[in-house]
Parts: C-alpha cells; sequence; structure tokens
C-alpha cells in the first residue's frame, strides 16, 4: 500500500494501480480493503479509465459501507461523473456523501465540489449559498481561503481602478498637492505572495521526494508541513496570475489538481 501511493505521488498511476490490486490480495481488515479499492478507483480517474473507476468505487458502497470509506466514495464517483460532464449525476453523488461525521472532516471540499458543478449546471444562485456556507461553517479551510483570495483578487481590482482615476484628477489638477495620498495606495499594493500547491501527503518522505523529482524538471519546490500532514508547494510569485500561469502548467504535464494558494 505504501509503495502504492508513492506511485500515486509520482503520478505513475498505472503502477500505483498495480501496487494497490496486489494489496488486495492480502489479508486486510474491512477499512484498509476500502481504502484499497478507493486508491484502485482514483487511479483509473487519472488513468480516464472512467468505467473501472466506477465499479472500483461502487465495491465500496455495496461491500464496505460499514468503513469510513463510503463518503470517500461517492466523492470518488461524483468526480467521476464530473469528468464525464454528467453533472446532474456528479451533484447527487457529492450530496450522497454528506453523512455528518464526513461533513464535519471534509465538508468544505465536498460543498466546494458541490459550488463547481451548480455553476455548471448553470445553478449560479446554489452554487453561491455553497460558497457561503463554506465562509461561514468551515472559516479556517483551505476552500474558505481560495474564496476568499478570490474575493480580496476582486477588491484589488478595485482599488487600482480608483487610484487610477484619482492620479488623472491629480494630473489634471497639476498643482493641487493630492499626490501623496495616491503614491500611499500604490506602496500598499501587492504584498501577498503566491505558490502553486501540487501534492498533500501524510508522508514527508513521499512529499520530499515529490519535491525532488519537480525540482529536476526546473520547477522550484519544497516542502511545507501541516497540522495533519505535508504540502508540495512550487515558487514564490508576486502575482496571482504568474502563478496561475505555472499551475496551468503544471495540470498538464503532472496530470493532477494543482491549485493556486496565497503564502
Amino acid at each position: 500500500m505504501d509503495k502504492g501511493e508513492a506511485f500515486y505521488l509520482q503520478k505513475q498511476y498505472a503502477k500505483a494501480l498495480e501496487c494497490y490490486r496486489k494489496a488486495l490480495e492480502s489479508k486486510l481488515n474491512d477499512n484498509n480493503r476500502a481504502l484499497c479499492w478507493y486508491m484502485v478507483g482514483k487511479s483509473y480517474t487519472q488513468l480516464e479509465r472512467y468505467n473501472d473507476a466506477k465499479i472500483s468505487f461502487m465495491n465500496i458502497v455495496n461491500l464496505y459501507s460499514n468503513t469510513d470509506w463510503l463518503p470517500e466514495a461517492y466523492v470518488g464517483l461524483g468526480d467521476v461523473e464530473f469528468k464525464r460532464r454528467k453533472y446532474s449525476e456528479a451533484l447527487k453523488q457529492y450530496r450522497n456523501s454528506q453523512t455528518e461525521t464526513f461533513m464535519k472532516r471534509s465538508g468544505s471540499r465536498v460543498l466546494l465540489k458541490i459550488a463547481k458543478t451548480q455553476k455548471n449546471l448553470g445553478n449560479t444562485k446554489e452554487a453561491q449559498e455553497c460558497e457561503k456556507k463554506i465562509l461561514k461553517d468551515y472559516p479556517r479551510s483551505l476552500e474558505a481561503r481560495l474564496l476568499m483570495k478570490g474575493v480580496s483578487s476582486t477588491s484589488t481590482k478595485v482599488v487600482k481602478a480608483e487610484s487610477t482615476g484619482a492620479s488623472t484628477k491629480t494630473t489634471t489638477a497639476a498643482s493641487s498637492g493630492t499626490s501623496k495620498p495616491a503614491a500611499k495606495t500604490t506602496t500598499s499594493a501587492p504584498k501577498t505572495k503566491f505558490a502553486v500547491q501540487v501534492s498533500y501527503t501524510p508522508k514527508q518522505d513521499l512529499a520530499n521526494n515529490y519535491a525532488a523529482q519537480l525540482k529536476k524538471k526546473g520547477y522550484k519546490a519544497y516542502v511545507r508541513k501541516g497540522s495533519k500532514g505535508y504540502s508540495v508547494l512550487v515558487g514564490d510569485y508576486a502575482s496571482k496570475s504568474e502563478a496561475q500561469t505555472v499551475c496551468a502548467k503544471l495540470r498538464k504535464s503532472e496530470k493532477n489538481d494543482s491549485y493556486v494558494i496565497s503564502l
């Protein structure tokens, strides 16, 4: 199982699949067996073998519904349908995962997936309600920070627009002496820096190995310790747009779900 996780983090999904399949031949308790099926489903999803992924997640639903991995299996099924652009079915599966225990642990993650699905269905109001719930009920979550970052970037654009207008008026006024406030607005602008989160794992050695691989490919990768694991990050960018460019490149080359975070 550890080898499977290592291969999965290295984006070697076929090898990860082989390891988890082999682990399923061993004597495992129900929870670990469900975990293996979950990772088999995730690997198949990354390989775009969606029918096989769906079968793997359904094994958990049908055979190991008493384990902690049942809600994750529904999320996996939702991800499969989302990638197939079957958004109504994806929404149904994401909602199936919303048990009280799971929502306490991973509610913000599920709600953000639901919000994205609602947006793709054209349900803007429902999507906004999900985002508001994340900000209200999970204010310290990564998803809440991502949403807040989106709000702050909009605010920054407004401030820049206003300051531009102010500077235009100052130029017209010539000797009005109002240039000092505009200078203050300019100097207080972008203090926030950004990075791309490529992976998150509870095992430090796996995070270090993956960061080392990215460094060999020319990325400025490093590991940051969190409360429950280790994040593999790339870069220290002064602008969000620069980080987004690198993020898009990583998603294409590494075939993962990288996203931009603020430092």
